[in-house]
């Protein structure tokens, strides 16, 4: 993401306008803010509004960077999408909540929501197997041992009631959340008899 051409410099809204009509300290800093991490387009003007830089200046950045693809929140959204779905797994909803609280457009969020889920062929259930699983490989041997304890003990009623939170904060309710329970408790086999879970 190099800096851009002096000639290239033109006023999103004035094609016509010389080059100094970009402002250069709010293109450095919005160029510093995208170097950490990709942002949607209203993360980035509420970012570059707190630092007390202008609004006119900040709106002609923004054009300046969507014109040349350095923002572009179609494929931020559907980055953010695919990195929940592999590293923090939530339902639909909350991936959905997720963008319209960083700023994207609603009709953009489900849109971007949905087509990732197509393209990766995975449902709803199976998010919810895989926040099960992932929580589960994170506790202690301890926690796994209990959610395979006697059934009604007090130690795998806690374990359970820590999954079902789990799931519910990640967004899946009814019968996604049973999915994921099922499959964190079996999860959990694998972990305390892997020769079982193998077999």
């Amino acid at each position: 993401m190099g800096e851009p051409h002096q000639k290239d410099r033109r006023s999103p809204e004035n094609p016509g306008a010389e080059a100094s009509a970009l402002d250069e300290k709010v293109l450095d800093v919005a160029l510093r803010l995208l170097s950490t991490r990709s942002r949607s387009v209203e993360e980035l003007r509420t970012r570059l509004l707190k630092k007390g830089l202008s609004r006119p200046d900040v709106s002609d950045c923004l054009k300046w960077l969507q014109q040349r693809n350095y923002l572009d929140d179609e494929a931020f959204s559907r980055t953010l999408v695919r990195d929940r779905i592999r590293f923090s797994p939530r339902s639909p909803f909350l991936l959905r909540t997720e963008l319209r609280n960083k700023g994207v457009a609603a009709s953009l969020a489900g849109r971007a929501v949905t087509a990732v889920l197509e393209e990766e062929g995975i449902s709803t259930f199976d998010l919810a197997v895989k926040a099960a699983e992932s929580w589960v490989r994170k506790q202690s041997p301890s926690v796994r041992q209990d959610l395979v304890g006697l059934r009604f003990s007090p130690e795998r009623e806690k374990a359970r009631r820590r999954l079902y939170g789990f799931l519910a904060r990640r967004g899946f309710v009814g019968d996604e959340a049973r999915t994921g329970m099922e499959a964190g408790e079996e999860e959990a086999r694998r972990q305390v008899n892997p020769e079982n879970g193998e077999a």
